[in-house]
């Protein structure tokens, strides 16, 4: 089995190792701080007390999978 290490856990990096997990490669994710999705968490786009203010929108634009995977 192929392996691929992606170094980034912010919308490319987890974006890279979801796609690259359906094709059937053993993925190791690296991310430096103790929360995925980078700017996108920091700036309340997925997460504004509690909720997902942007995840209809995602869904709509076919990230659906990966909005349910960081739930």
């Amino acid at each position: 089995m192929s392996r691929l290490i992606v170094i980034g856990g912010g919308w490319a990096g987890c974006s890279a190792a979801l796609a690259a997990a359906k094709k059937g490669l053993a993925v190791t994710l690296i991310e430096r701080t103790d929360r995925l999705l980078g700017s996108g968490l920091v700036g309340g786009i997925m997460r504004n007390n509690g909720r997902f203010t942007a995840a209809e929108e995602l869904k709509l634009m076919g990230a659906g999978e990966f909005v349910d995977l960081t739930d």
